[in-house]
C-alpha cells in the first residue's frame, strides 16, 4: 500500500516550484529575500507538517511570519540592548 498523503516536503517542493516565475521576476535583493523565507519554512519542516491535509499555504505563511518575527525581536533586542 502507497501513501495517502504526500509527504510535507514534496508538498512544499511543489508550491515552491510553482512560485519560480514569480521569482524569476523579482530584483535580486527580493529574490535573495525570497529563498530566505523559503529556507525559513525548510526549517520548520516537522512542524509544517503537523498541518497534513491543510492546503500549504497555510503553514508556510505560518513558517514565515515565525521567522520574521524572530528576526524583528533580534533586532528590537539589540536596539534595547545599545539605547
Amino acid at each position: 500500500m502507497g501513501r495517502t498523503v504526500r509527504t510535507w516536503r514534496n508538498r512544499l517542493e511543489e508550491k515552491v516550484d510553482y512560485w519560480r516565475g514569480f521569482k524569476r521576476t523579482l530584483r535580486p535583493r527580493e529574490r535573495e529575500s525570497m529563498e530566505k523565507l523559503e529556507a525559513a519554512v525548510r526549517r520548520r519542516s516537522s512542524a509544517c507538517g503537523m498541518l497534513p491535509l491543510s492546503d500549504e499555504f497555510e503553514p508556510i505563511v505560518l513558517a514565515m511570519l515565525i521567522d520574521l518575527e524572530m528576526r524583528l525581536s533580534a533586532l528590537e533586542e539589540m536596539v534595547i540592548k545599545d539605547g
